[in-house]
């Protein structure tokens, strides 16, 4: 059976739609699962047709008949309850922040019910989001507390180097406060649990990057890799068997992902892992939630507000994310199998 994948239609006000729906027409990707659009059907089509992509779609009634869909046929947008956006693309406005956060939730929510097998998201914009009165960070977040998980994440993939993202879209100074022994030692957990029931990877090779130059060099520059990186990573060996290397010097540990030395590196905020991510091409490039039950994947940019309905909008990283959530969808299906 084909995967069911929910996609958001994104901000409206950036890139989002454009890159799924030049992803959609291509009716080689198209004919690999069935999708099923939350959005707004009259802005897609308008948005279709102004940048000449050639795509069907059609209104569904709801998800299942939506995913009942013929594969050969038109594409099925689910309408939201929000209205419309009427703000010029562009700029954030609190409608993209309410349709973005409301496509995301009801994916979500269609994912756990287990209508859908998994959810791709395209960029959303955090100003919008809470220009409209929504708090949250980041899409994760709302995953996360969708799933009511105790612990999640964000894994960010480009080829060999996985990260995953110990503190995601917050202040450097709220990052670092946020670094104390339980929670280093509980983003060790999720690390290895990700690679184990995400990736597939039975004894997962992780390793912790140090937050100070040199990972201190013995204290020289910092004491947080001996008060806090180093204890965590004894706590979670001890408490559950977890076998993880570290503090690594962080110039250094990114290149040992990218040759394959290392299944996961934990970043200890946004930048120290997204800089050499983003190093790596963004076209074979993507995130995984990670730690509850939905399946989620996403391209590695943002919104692009500045180049939104240029039709210049690149979708070959919205297209690699959603070939991901096959693959990753088909393996989950023959682990289940094989239990």
């Amino acid at each position: 059976m084909d995967p069911k994948i929910v996609v958001p239609q994104g901000d409206l006000g950036g890139i989002a739609p454009e890159v799924l729906l030049h992803s959609l027409a291509n009716k080689e990707l198209r004919g690999q699962f069935q999708p099923l659009i939350l959005g707004h059907l009259k802005a897609l089509r308008t948005i279709a047709e102004n940048l000449g992509i050639e795509i069907a779609l059609e209104a569904a009634e709801n998800a299942k008949a939506g995913f009942e869909f013929p594969i050969a046929g038109p594409v099925p947008v689910l309408e939201l309850e929000n209205a419309p956006p009427n703000d010029p693309p562009g700029r954030p406005a609190a409608s993209f922040g309410m349709a973005s956060v409301e496509g995301v939730l009801r994916a979500a929510s269609l994912c756990l019910e287990g209508t859908a097998d998994a959810m791709v998201t395209p960029p959303i914009h955090k100003e919008s989001v809470h220009m409209a009165g929504y708090p949250f960070e980041g899409q994760t977040q709302m995953i996360g507390e969708a799933c009511r998980s105790r612990r999640y994440g964000m894994l960010a993939c480009a080829g060999n180097l996985r990260v995953l993202v110990a503190t995601r879209h917050m202040s450097l100074r709220d990052a670092l406060e946020r670094l104390d022994l339980q929670f280093v030692a509980k983003q060790i957990r999720i690390a290895h649990e990700a690679a184990r029931e995400t990736l597939g990877i039975a004894n997962p090779r992780i390793v912790l990057a140090g937050l100070n130059p040199h990972a201190s060099e013995g204290g020289a520059f910092g004491d947080e890799e001996s008060k806090i990186l180093a204890p965590a990573i004894a706590m979670a060996k001890e408490e559950w068997g977890f076998e993880t290397a570290g503090p690594a010097v962080p110039d250094v540990v990114f290149a040992e992902g990218v040759r394959g030395d290392w299944d996961v590196v934990i970043a200890l905020y946004h930048d120290q892992a997204f800089l050499p991510l983003k190093m790596l091409p963004r076209e074979a490039s993507y995130t995984v939630f990670v730690g509850g039950s939905i399946l989620r994947t996403s391209p590695m940019h943002g919104a692009a507000y500045d180049i939104a309905r240029k039709g210049i909008a690149d979708a070959r990283p919205f297209a690699f994310a959603l070939e991901q959530a096959i693959v990753l969808v088909k393996q989950r299906n023959i682990a289940k199998q094989t239990v």
